[in-house]
């Protein structure tokens, strides 16, 4: 289809590609919400408790490891995936708010298939003072 106007062609082009090629860009963040949800069944609950061995400060979410002590009395290794960090920052939380070495208690959504990780809902320090992550809701 021929233009009347010098570089409708072009401007015709680029607006198709503007009008089915935004929309392509939200593709990619509703499929990492999704493998969130792959990662963690969000019906089982459960707490684990123990000593941070290592903090991984950074997008898309932060990472807490933490030692818990297991059943047989052997240590496991645990991942604690918190928020990304505007959102954490948005709740009061800084690089340093849990350290290697603190004792915390966390509640949130166990993995899926036996894998220890545990999606951090809420954070409890070895004093009791308590560290919200993420509402229930959320």
């Amino acid at each position: 289809m021929a233009s009347s106007r010098p570089g409708g062609c072009m401007y015709t082009r680029l607006l198709t590609a503007a009008v089915f090629g935004l929309p392509m860009l939200s593709i990619q963040p509703a499929a990492a919400h999704h493998a969130f949800a792959a990662n963690y069944d969000m019906d089982n609950v459960g707490t684990v408790e123990g000593i941070v061995e290592e903090v991984v400060w950074a997008n898309p979410h932060v990472h807490y490891y933490i030692q818990v002590m297991g059943e047989e009395g052997t240590t496991e290794l645990w991942d604690g995936e918190a928020a990304n960090l505007s959102i954490l920052a948005s709740r009061g939380w800084e690089r340093n708010t849990i350290r290697v070495g603190d004792a915390i208690r966390v509640t949130g959504a166990l993995g899926r298939d036996g894998i220890r990780r545990i999606q951090m809902r809420q954070v409890v320090r070895a004093d009791g003072s308590p560290l919200v992550q993420q509402p229930a809701t959320e």
